[in-house]
């Protein structure tokens, strides 16, 4: 099976080919079965039947019994498409947010709980994230007085992804309202998709203006908001949840498939830069490319790596308008696409297609 990710215009573009570092990393995101609470209830209430669709997705019934359990990203998302359409509505991802609450993230959500500021606490929830699901990224940005509160998903399969969005964006907002209390609205929610039949739906459950079509899927709110502080902290519990989180992260991957998996999404935004990367994973630029070279390789050595990877694999189908790659591999012009590929192949796509075709190597 194909493993594939979208644009902002959501075009799909395949990543699975010969190359194993791809495969690994985007094959084998994980999310912990806790992202499955209220998966039953609500498929029930739409009259279906929750294991059936579980079996269905290639996900054991179990799941829905151990929080804990470490299943596949992308069979959870397939999961949610496939309820939503049997069952007719476009909300089904919605519907199991309005529910959830911290606790549902497990260990991180206790660390957050005892940071001394929502800010702090939010801040814990990016750098930990990965432990609850490997293919999502939070990211904070703040100015002036606004806060955008966004998130990138990296693991991505053919088709839609709506509901997983709805989903991840809701339970956001609800982590977050848990933080400031139900008082609490953002100033908006924002969805990259095309909006629903029914918008009333979401303005009623996050209580403000929802935008869709947008540039990025995530919540603004006030900067002030984050300065509020947390009624749980306690430092000592966080120095102790903290040390089991770090431990519980020496079996994450290395900075390079993190690295990677950030450069698979970014590229066809055309803001794929060393700065923005690091941004996601939450440390400086020096720092990433520190930590790159400690794995003997660095940032272009991956951005190159992945452009080479899927301009062989784009070009060897016959169908690919050689000219929609450019923006597709992060480039700002088909002249700029060719003059790499001529320098990383020695030839021009159009030709290295037409030796691939005849049987050769492709000349590269």
């Amino acid at each position: 099976m194909p493993w594939l990710y979208f644009d902002n215009q959501g075009h799909a573009l395949y990543i699975q080919g010969h190359n194993r570092r791809m495969e690994l990393l985007m094959g084998s995101s994980q999310i912990r079965s806790a992202s499955l609470t209220n998966y039953a209830e609500v498929a029930r209430a739409v009259g279906l039947d929750p294991f059936a669709q579980l079996r269905a997705a290639g996900l054991d019934v179990q799941c829905l019994n151990n929080p804990d359990l470490k299943i596949p990203v992308l069979r959870v998302h397939a999961l949610l498409e496939s309820s939503a359409h049997a069952a007719g509505i476009e909300d089904f991802g919605l519907r199991m947010a309005m529910s959830r609450r911290l606790s549902n993230l497990g260990l991180i959500a206790l660390a957050a709980r005892e940071e001394p500021t929502v800010r702090d606490a939010l801040y814990c929830l990016q750098r930990t994230m990965h432990l609850h699901n490997e293919a999502l990224r939070v990211v904070i940005e703040e100015d002036n007085d606004v806060v955008v509160l966004s998130e990138q998903f990296l693991a991505r399969l053919q088709g839609s992804m709506r509901q997983g969005v709805e989903l991840s964006i809701g339970v956001l907002f609800r982590v977050v309202k848990e933080f400031l209390g139900d008082g609490w609205t953002p100033t908006a929610v924002c969805f990259m998709h095309a909006a629903p039949r029914d918008v009333g739906i979401y303005r009623k459950s996050f209580g403000c203006s929802v935008q869709f079509n947008s540039v990025l899927n995530g919540i603004t709110c006030r900067r002030r908001d984050l300065d509020r502080a947390m009624p749980m902290a306690d430092p000592q519990s966080l120095r102790t949840l903290q040390q089991y989180l770090n431990s519980a992260a020496e079996h994450q991957p290395t900075q390079s498939e993190r690295t990677t998996h950030l450069i698979l999404g970014l590229l066809p935004s055309g803001r794929c830069t060393a700065e923005l990367v690091a941004r996601y994973i939450g440390i400086d630029r020096r720092t990433l490319h520190r930590r790159l070279e400690a794995e003997s390789t660095s940032f272009s050595a991956l951005v190159d790596e992945i452009r080479q990877e899927a301009a062989q694999r784009h070009l060897c189908n016959p169908n690919q308008v050689i000219a929609d790659l450019a923006p597709m591999l992060g480039f700002s012009d088909a002249s700029a696409f060719s003059r790499w590929f001529s320098g990383r192949f020695g030839t021009s796509p159009r030709r290295w297609r037409r030796q691939s075709v005849n049987g050769g190597d492709g000349g590269g």
